[in-house]
């Protein structure tokens, strides 16, 4: 059998005596001789000491075989799992209303969120029906998962999200589905009255809550009050507490908007918040960039992504992340395949909850079904751009975001650069974490 190197290897530390490979596509961290390293280079596969070597650097994903065509192999395991029906999970991103108490200038949704509607129990009938009917044709379904979106989820509490997890509870019950739930809030509305419900009795397991900074720069970015601020901040400290003493493993994720003005701005508010007795570690800190999209209001301070990248280095030295490598996926993110949708205050189906309000972009209705018109269809099929397929860490991005490929065809910036996944990978081998998807051979 021929083999050769595989494209995705990447060198990320080397001297006279060593060298240490990445693999993107199978995530993979190898150490090698550099003799080894040499005779692999010149495709001396039939050495001598190439040869007992050569079923462990297969299994890495080191060498491959001489006739395969990664990049092909990369989009047809994508395409597997977009269109695949043996999931056995399925998931719906709800916004049960667009109306929003917030207004964040970078917010993607820009005046969608005027749109005051909300949920109607005609429309919460029809997301069980939908449900029932899913569940009774699809019998290796186990798992349900449902991310409560918006404008502000929480406005609904009382009129839709009690009524709606209610409902699903009993129906995953019946078909002995296990089932969780997620919320992407700004943490206004999430009051102690409303944590048994959720957290104890209707499995939510996680909750995002959104910061821009300390008081004063939270404030502008969001287009509220320092008060504000300091009550959505007790009710952080409040849950983190509750979960801790209730013993329920759920988790407060922050996200931490930044840009190239407000770095440091975080930077005091994670020290605030760690300061207080009632943080514990089921809160944690997750830095995220700043993105234009066609409905923001224009700001001047988006970083690159070079920009970013240093920041993100920097910050997960702040807060003494656990070391990483990122991992190799077959799709960017679950709305790109057939086992996730989201849907509206109206019912109407969408393949990505950046769509939200924009009428053009639906997809279907949740009591008629998918529609499979043009814009499923250029949502689903759209290619890789040329760029991303002649690039070695292709696996683990997969070309970014396809909403943001499609609306700006395709003429997008990367969302990692080489330089700081290596980087990511020496700090990685430095941490000494050792585990079987990365093991030095």
């Amino acid at each position: 059998m021929e083999f050769k190197l595989s494209f995705y290897n990447i060198v990320v530390q080397e001297n006279a005596d060593k060298v240490v490979i990445w693999n993107t596509k199978k995530g993979s961290v190898v150490e090698l001789e550099q003799t080894v390293w040499s005779k692999l280079k010149n495709g001396d596969f039939e050495d001598k000491n190439i040869q007992p070597l050569l079923k462990a650097l297969q299994k890495e994903g080191i060498v491959v075989v001489h006739d395969l065509d990664e990049v092909e192999e990369i989009i047809f395991r994508a395409k597997l799992r977009q269109f695949s029906n043996n999931q056995t999970s399925f998931g719906l991103v709800i916004a049960p209303t667009l109306s929003c108490n917030y207004h964040c200038p970078y917010c993607f949704e820009g005046d969608v969120k005027k749109q005051k509607e909300i949920m109607s129990a005609e429309v919460i009938d029809s997301i069980i029906t939908a449900l029932k009917d899913k569940f009774n044709k699809n019998k290796q379904i186990k798992h349900l998962r449902i991310t409560w979106f918006g404008g502000e989820p929480l406005l609904t509490y009382d009129k839709v999200m009690v009524p709606l997890l209610e409902q699903v509870i009993t129906l995953c019950k019946d078909k002995n589905i296990d089932f969780r739930s997620s919320i992407i809030t700004n943490g206004y509305f999430l009051t102690e009255d409303k944590f048994e419900f959720l957290f104890l009795n209707h499995n939510v397991k996680y909750v995002q809550i959104t910061f821009d900074g300390t008081e004063k720069e939270y404030a502008l970015r969001k287009g509220t009050t320092v008060e504000a601020y300091h009550r959505v901040i007790k009710n952080i400290l409040s849950l983190s507490q509750y979960l801790f003493s209730n013993n329920i493993n759920a988790k407060i994720a922050i996200r931490l908007n930044v840009d190239n003005e407000n770095y440091q701005d975080i930077k005091k508010f994670v020290t605030i918040l760690r300061s207080n007795a009632k943080f514990h570690d089921n809160i944690t800190f997750n830095l995220a960039r700043l993105r234009q999209y066609d409905f923001c209001e224009e700001l001047d301070s988006f970083s690159s992504t070079d920009e970013y990248e240093d920041i993100l280095y920097d910050f997960e030295n702040f807060t003494n992340k656990k070391p990483s490598i990122i991992e190799p996926k077959m799709v960017f993110c679950g709305q790109h395949c057939m086992n996730v949708f989201s849907v509206g205050p109206h019912g109407e189906f969408y393949k990505c909850e950046h769509d939200f309000g924009i009428k053009e972009h639906a997809v279907g209705n949740i009591s008629t079904g998918l529609n499979y018109n043009k814009y499923f269809a250029e949502f689903m099929y759209q290619p890789l751009p040329e760029k991303c397929l002649r690039c070695q860490i292709l696996p683990v991005c997969m070309g970014g975001c396809p909403h943001r490929r499609l609306m700006l065809k395709q003429n997008i910036e990367c969302e990692h650069t080489i330089d700081h996944l290596k980087r990511s990978v020496i700090r990685y081998l430095k941490g000494g974490e050792t585990n079987e998807s990365h093991q030095r051979s």
